[in-house]
């Protein structure tokens, strides 16, 4: 994806962003809602997600003419898969709800590409392996403004933190020019940022119903953006048990300094709906 598109798209999320909820306290704030119950529910959410991962690396990212990039792709997302865990939890009582989500993914991709564009004589084209290690967890209160039986439409506001452990290791075949500092190159990053978004759904009878969700985070509190969405469609088989099936992205853009500068992940969820 270029470049310049995945650094100018979480603005334009976050304009978008600021103009629904505009919108949503000037209006649906304000609208009639049927008479609902205020119990206390508990929802567990197991889910498989099947994304392409995808973003760029700086290889000895402090600069000069050793320096490089790696193009951190997975297309074949079962066969770079090393392991997965992923959970969403939701306790909800009335209007007030709150939602955590955790994942962890570990990916190895063998058959990556580190490019040194700028070494004395011409540029040289390496075959790398790149690794990625990501744990992610999000915990928001969120808020419905509007609620019926049919539609609820909730604001949200909390924190995303991702752990993520990337390295690029050079083909050892290959001949280095001296201005090439190693073969391996490795990275930890613990990031906490905050995110504002909303979330809801829309029953449309028969069983079938519409989740969607949307939040923006990090604000370059932590020289970075972050936004993630979500849409599906789900079937209630009963008041206990529904399933889901949804296209999520996420997505984070970093500065040029840091190993990882931009790195995203999109493709079709399957959810298993416990509610009690």
């Amino acid at each position: 994806m270029n470049n310049f598109f995945l650094h100018k798209l979480s603005p334009m999320v976050g304009a978008a962003l600021v103009v629904v909820m505009l919108f949503a306290f000037s209006g649906v704030a304000n609208a009639a809602e049927s008479t609902l119950d205020d119990n206390w529910y508990f929802t567990l959410i197991p889910y498989i997600w099947l994304p392409s991962l995808d973003g760029s690396m700086n290889i000895n990212p402090k600069g000069g003419s050793g320096s490089g990039s790696a193009d951190l792709n997975a297309d074949d997302y079962l066969d770079s898969l090393q392991f997965a865990a992923m959970l969403t939890l939701e306790l909800e009582k009335g209007r007030w709800s709150l939602l955590s989500d955790i994942m962890y993914v570990d990916f190895s991709n063998d058959d990556t590409k580190a490019k040194f564009p700028n070494l004395p004589g011409g540029g040289l084209e390496i075959k790398a392996d790149a690794k990625l290690k990501a744990l992610a967890f999000e915990v928001a209160p969120a808020y419905a403004l509007y609620r019926s039986e049919s539609t609820r439409f909730d604001l949200l506001a909390g924190i995303r933190y991702i752990g993520m452990d990337t390295e690029v290791t050079l083909n050892a075949s290959t001949p280095l020019s001296i201005t090439i500092p190693s073969r391996n190159f490795s990275e930890r990053k613990d990031i906490v940022d905050p995110i504002v978004g909303f979330k809801g759904r829309f029953e449309l009878g028969k069983g079938w119903f519409l989740p969607y969700y949307l939040d923006i985070g990090g604000f370059g509190v932590n020289d970075e953006w972050t936004w993630q969405a979500f849409g599906g469609v789900g079937y209630h088989f009963s008041k206990l048990f529904s399933m889901v099936l949804a296209y999520r992205h996420l997505q984070y853009n970093f500065n040029d300094n840091k190993l990882v500068k931009d790195f995203y992940m999109t493709g079709a969820q399957l959810g298993f709906i416990f509610r009690f």
